[in-house]
């Protein structure tokens, strides 16, 4: 997508606002582009930037219901502000944090995984109580211990790419 692309989506969603008012939304916009133009940037780490025009309209359209209901506070104006923001949290809540909560819990799982593959030898000593078949099994414990091992290191490095992604982003 492109500058002009990503305007003129901004511009289809912003329709229910006054002619006025998309053209300062649009020139603000195209400010930007032209500030990251300067400064070395592409188009393209500009749209990544400020998102996808419909959740950026969502934005828009949810500040504009409430300016309205600020400049007259009537109950039509503060339900349509109250029902904009909540819809926008809604979006915010299932496009943003149920997948950040899911890959932790999923990060968490493969930590718990590899810790119980390394105790997992623990266990079959307490389970079985008898030398031979200790000594029958030990293959079979250093072979659990080492994938759990090996398992842990994948997720110290998954952690860690997880971490740079999330945060530097």
């Amino acid at each position: 997508m492109n500058k002009e692309a990503y305007l003129n989506e901004l511009l289809q969603y912003l329709k229910q606002l006054s002619p006025a008012e998309r053209k300062d939304i649009l020139a603000d916009y195209m400010e930007h582009f032209e500030q990251a133009e300067l400064s070395g940037r592409t188009e393209e780490e500009v749209i990544l930037k400020l998102g996808e025009p419909k959740l950026v309209a969502r934005e828009v359209l949810a500040q504009s219901q409430i300016q309205k209901a600020g400049q007259s506070p009537s109950l039509p104006n503060v339900t349509k502000a109250v029902m904009a923001t909540v819809s926008l949290g809604l979006f915010n809540l299932i496009i943003v944090f149920l997948p950040f909560v899911a890959s932790l819990l999923v990060l968490a799982g493969l930590y718990g995984f590899s810790l119980f593959l390394i105790i997992s030898p623990i266990l079959l000593i307490i389970q079985h109580q008898s030398v031979s078949i200790l000594i029958h099994d030990f293959f079979l414990m250093l072979g659990l211990v080492g994938a759990g091992l090996l398992l842990m290191v994948g997720a110290l490095k998954v952690t860690g790419l997880y971490y740079k992604l999330v945060i530097t982003v």
